[in-house]
């Protein structure tokens, strides 16, 4: 989708690959890509004048409903990226967004597409993206920019599951989990003797509720092929918080660093 783009569309920033992004491989995680994306989209809005400041006076902020990200290849530390977003096409309640990464070459590293929702806090309800004045800087284009996103396969059985807590730090401005939070549950639950060999090629997220500070989450987890992991993440009482699908291949090696 990217490549037939007119670059003027695309708002760029720079992103440095720091230690604190990467893995062992010195590679960047999966979890750090999500992270630019998500903070891109925000810095774009801000850049527009449309941020969380500007949004929040209104009692407005919009909310990321699902994600699909194709990681082509990760960068590593000490590599400058291009991390650029766009808004795409705006219909009814759904806001479409695009996201590229690339090398300073120009290369392509990852791809992903998104849909959004406006809320409401005041009122506590989704609102049409088009029936707020503020949204018309976006510039939403037509149905050619409406993304496709991957149904998730179905499980009927699960391999097991693992708990966890939700801290303080894993909590946003708005008052709940942080997005990105719910893939690094996703990958803990990759067991240590597979986790090491592969990483992720792609994933898919869909957001269903939110979990809040001090929440118990259990992440059920299913290898339904080699290559394909799925988890459902869900409260303590059973309520369906997200859905996660990942692809994975063998792990990029570590670099040698020998002489």
């Amino acid at each position: 989708m990217e490549a037939h783009l007119e670059e003027s569309r695309i708002f760029y920033q720079n992103q440095k690959i720091y230690t604190y992004d990467c893995l062992q491989n010195y590679c960047a995680s999966p979890v750090s890509v999500l992270n630019y994306f998500q903070e891109i989209a925000l810095e774009h809005s801000a850049a527009l004048k449309a941020g969380p400041y500007e949004l929040d006076r209104m009692h407005l902020a919009w909310m990321v409903v699902k994600y699909h990200i194709e990681i082509l290849e990760y960068p590593r530390f000490l590599q400058t990226v291009q991390v650029g977003t766009w808004a795409g096409a705006a219909q009814g309640f759904i806001a479409n967004r695009g996201f590229v990464l690339k090398d300073v070459d120009g290369k392509v590293l990852v791809n992903g597409q998104s849909h959004w929702m406006m809320m409401d806090f005041e009122k506590d309800h989704i609102i049409r993206v088009g029936d707020e004045a503020i949204n018309k800087v976006y510039q939403f284009k037509d149905e050619n920019e409406k993304y496709k996103i991957p149904r998730l396969k179905r499980v009927s059985e699960w391999d097991g599951s693992r708990t966890f807590t939700v801290r303080y730090l894993d909590i946003d401005y708005n008052g709940h989990v942080n997005n990105v939070r719910y893939l690094a549950w996703t990958v803990e639950t990759i067991p240590p003797e597979i986790i090491a060999e592969v990483e992720v090629a792609s994933f898919d997220v869909l957001y269903k509720e939110q979990a809040r500070y001090g929440d118990v989450i259990s992440a059920k987890f299913k290898a339904v092929r080699p290559d394909l992991y799925r988890v459902d993440i869900e409260s303590s009482d059973g309520l369906l918080l997200c859905q996660i699908g990942m692809t994975l291949r063998p792990t990029s090696k570590r670099p040698n660093h020998e002489g």
